[in-house]
C-alpha cells in the first residue's frame, strides 16, 4: 500500500484567495455567498434562475482578492479558462505551502496535486448551454 501525505494546501474561494484568510473568514461566520443581481456587468446574470453565488472576490487591488496577473501570464490568460487559473493558482500555493520545489524527475513524477471545487468553469458551461440550445432552436 502507498501512502499519500498532505503537505501543504491552496485555495481559491468565495471567502478570498488563499488558505489563511479563506479559514479566518469562514470562522468568523463569514459568508462568501451574494446577489449576482447587484454585480456588475449585471447582463452577465440575465436568464439565470438564481439570483446567488459564490463568487472569488476579483480587482485591481485588495487582499485576499484574485488577480490573475498574480499567478498567470497575460498569454495564457487568454488561452485559459478562469477555472483553469484558479487550479494553476491554488496547486501553485499547495506546493509553496508544503515548501516543495522538486528539481529532479523522479521526485517531479512523486508530485501530485488534487483539486476540488463546488462547479468549475460555470461561465463556460452556461455558455456552451446557450449555444446549443440556439443551434437545436436552428435546426427545428
Amino acid at each position: 500500500m502507498r501512502r499519500v501525505v498532505v503537505t501543504g494546501l491552496g485555495a481559491i474561494t468565495p471567502l478570498g484567495v488563499g488558505v489563511r484568510r479563506t479559514w479566518r473568514r469562514l470562522l468568523a461566520g463569514e459568508c462568501g455567498i451574494e446577489n449576482v443581481a447587484t454585480v456588475e456587468p449585471a447582463d452577465q446574470w440575465r436568464g439565470l434562475p438564481s439570483t446567488v453565488a459564490g463568487l472569488v472576490p476579483s480587482s485591481a487591488a485588495g487582499e485576499g482578492h484574485w488577480r490573475a496577473a498574480d499567478w498567470i501570464s497575460a498569454s495564457d490568460q487568454r488561452r485559459m479558462s478562469k477555472f483553469a487559473q484558479y487550479a494553476v493558482a491554488a496547486s501553485d500555493m499547495a506546493l509553496r505551502d508544503a515548501e516543495w520545489e522538486p528539481a529532479e524527475p523522479v521526485d517531479k513524477q512523486a508530485t501530485g496535486v488534487c483539486l476540488g471545487s463546488g462547479i468549475g468553469a460555470l461561465e463556460e458551461i452556461y455558455d456552451t448551454s446557450i449555444s446549443f440550445r440556439q443551434e437545436v432552436r436552428a435546426l427545428g
